[in-house]
Formats: C-alpha cells, structure tokens, sequence
C-alpha cells in the first residue's frame, strides 16, 4: 500500500515544548548536520513507478527517482535527457497519497511519450492525453494540489550558537531571544514540517 507519509523522521518536542525546563539536554544531543536527518525515503515511489512502467511500457528503464528539497513552486518534472523524474521533498512531506500518486503518474506519463514518440511530441499534447488515459491520470498541465495549506504546518528551525538549544519559530527572523537569554542571529534557518498530521512531535526537514 502507498503510504500516507513518506519519511524518515527526526524526534523533537512539541514547539510549545520548548519553553518546558529539562529540554535543553534532548536539545543539546541533536546535531543539524546529522545524516540521520534525511528527505523523504523515494524507495516507495520508485517501487510505484517500477510497477506502472512494468505494466504500460516494459521495455522502458529509468534511474532511480530524485527527491528534491529545491523544488519549493514545481511539484515534479521529468528530463529528457537522462530518464530523471524529480519530485519535490515538499510533496511527499506535506502532500496526501493521492496528489502524491497522480503527481508521480504525470511524471512517468512524461517519460512514456518520450519512450513511445520521441522529443518532437508535444509536452502536454495528444500524445500526451493518450498516455494518461491509459494510466489512469488526468491529462493536465498543472496538478491541481493546494500548497497553501501546506504554508501553516512549516515551521523554521535553527540553533543557538551559545547554549545550542534548538530554536523554531513560524518565521524565519533575523534575530531571535533565545531560552537561554543570549539574541542569536541565525545564519540559516532549516524547513521542517510534522511528519504526519496526528502528532506534533516528529518533524521531517523539507
């Protein structure tokens, strides 16, 4: 089954949490640069696509899908040029399985006509509608997925370069009062987001 949330988690408290006595050692263990804080995992969607390609155009092969934390406006995109389906670190965050799916479906579509036609088909023409229709997929120019309501669920998370406590806030500022009293100016704030909508507590970076 295509799973709702597709990542790899890092535990944090609650925003709220922050101001709790106690947290700074929880806070004091976590490492921004740490490999186990990753993007989404693509091995889902790669086995979605292997399954689809399998099915309607066999005798295509294509690398393994490329999770972007850079595309903030495109959702996905397919290249030509090397096979590549791209799709954004942000869709597989925040979007449902659903918009996930058709998303990635747009994609394949893409790489289908490529495979079948040729570059000289047109990008969203009847070659294109044919594909979708086949798969299942609207025949659409843009996937119709409302970001906005992904706006309220970001949240910005830097560090403190005194005490090393986590700061997260709704906005990215360019400087902050920290728990420890010290005024940081952060360097760089990091995207997170919930993992998933029925707890606060795991955040994914996007």
């Amino acid at each position: 089954m295509f799973p709702k949330w597709l990542a790899r988690t890092i535990k944090l408290p609650k925003p709220s949490a922050f101001r709790d006595s106690g947290i700074a050692e929880r806070q004091l263990a976590f490492d921004l640069t740490a490999q186990a804080v990753r993007k989404p995992s693509p091995d889902e969607i790669d086995l979605l696509i292997s399954d689809v390609v399998a099915k309607y155009q066999p005798d295509l092969e294509l690398p393994k899908i490329r999770v972007s934390g850079r595309m903030r406006r495109t959702l996905g995109s397919y290249q030509p040029a090397n096979k590549q389906i791209s799709i954004s670190s942000r869709l597989l965050t925040l979007a449902d399985q659903d918009e996930v799916r058709e998303v990635v479906l747009h994609e394949i579509a893409h790489a289908i006509v490529h495979k079948r036609f040729g570059k000289e088909a047109s990008a969203h023409g009847k070659e294109f509608r044919s594909v979708c229709d086949e798969l299942g997929v609207k025949p659409r120019r843009h996937i119709d997925v409302d970001i906005k309501n992904w706006q309220p669920r970001l949240r910005y998370l830097s560090k403190c370069g005194h005490c090393k406590s986590l700061i997260v806030r709704k906005k990215r500022v360019r400087s902050v009062r920290c728990q420890c009293g010290e005024k940081v100016y952060p360097p760089s704030w990091k995207t997170i987001a919930p993992a998933s909508e029925s707890s606060d507590a795991e955040w994914v970076l996007v």
